[in-house]
């Protein structure tokens, strides 16, 4: 088995989802490679935090957390949001008229589509889908408990 595909399979892991067999494959290969024991030492903290939060624990998981109220700003901001678009507007029809494209601006787009490519082929967002994947499953973890039959053993 490969980093990626544990990597990909650590959050099942950690929460006991998987058959017997892909444990024992996850933890022989965690066992041999370094990386993914550091990798699996850090979501497991990450997990072990997010439970925390979930149940309203502070760092040591001893006393409740005390929510925070946050002030509505919200009424404000958006008349603020509202003042700085129509003003932006009003300068934009102005300097679009004036403006046509050149051939400079298409060169623009050429390159930065080679550096995407250049950058795609180097492997810079290799575990970038792997971290988005990750926090979905959090997410969805924490809006099933929510949302999801509620437990009779309360």
């Amino acid at each position: 088995m490969n980093c990626a595909t544990v990597k990909e399979w650590m959050p099942h892991y950690i929460d006991g989802q998987l058959s017997p067999e892909a444990q024992h494959t996850i933890r022989l290969h965690v066992e041999s490679c370094p990386g993914c024991a550091e990798w699996l030492e850090e979501a497991r903290g990450l997990a072990l935090m997010w439970s925390e939060m979930e149940a309203g624990l502070d760092s040591t998981g001893q006393e409740p957390v005390i929510p925070f109220e946050f002030p509505d700003f919200t009424g404000e901001v958006m008349a603020q949001i509202n003042q700085l678009e129509n003003g932006r507007r009003e300068r934009v029809i102005k300097s679009t008229m004036s403006r046509r494209r050149t051939g400079t601006s298409w060169m623009h787009y050429g390159v930065a589509v080679g550096l995407t490519f250049l950058l795609l082929q180097l492997g810079v967002f290799e575990n970038f889908a792997y971290g988005i994947t990750e926090i979905n499953g959090h997410m969805s973890t924490s809006v099933s408990s929510w949302f999801g039959p509620q437990s009779n053993n309360q």
